[in-house]
């Protein structure tokens, strides 16, 4: 992490990459006119990390809905299992908003850090990001 002080400017445009699921994070890492070296740490780190949280904001339950529906059609062949898969269904809709509302909420704390001018730490993905 840099000891630089991030201007509004930055903090602004951190903000946004978060609130735009890393698609403004990177349009800005693509069309910035500076060298890899010359931009700020603070609004790179934060591109790179929306980018890897909106990833994930799309793919996991995406990924959970094809595992269920996975399970339930497996279990839809064998005949007396219909009351599991009825239960598999609801429990696929709670763990489907578990997480929506668990990544809207993760949004959310970095949108505000990013506003303060502090590096968010959230695990595996802030160091993926700072290597």
């Amino acid at each position: 992490m840099s000891t630089q002080i991030p201007n509004i400017k930055d903090k602004i445009g951190s903000a946004v990459c978060y609130l735009t699921l890393g698609i403004w994070g990177l349009i800005w890492l693509l069309i910035s006119n500076s060298n890899y070296f010359d931009q700020k740490d603070f609004i790179r780190f934060h591109c790179y990390q929306s980018i890897l949280v909106g990833l994930l904001y799309m793919f996991i339950p995406q990924g959970f809905a094809i595992l269920f529906s996975l399970i339930t059609q497996i279990l839809g062949l064998i005949p007396f299992f219909s009351s599991i898969t009825e239960g598999l269904h609801v429990a696929h809709g709670i763990l489907q908003q578990v997480f929506h509302y668990g990544l809207l909420a993760l949004i959310i704390y970095c949108v505000v850090f990013a506003i303060f001018g502090k590096y968010t730490n959230i695990p595996y993905i802030s160091q993926i990001v700072n290597r």
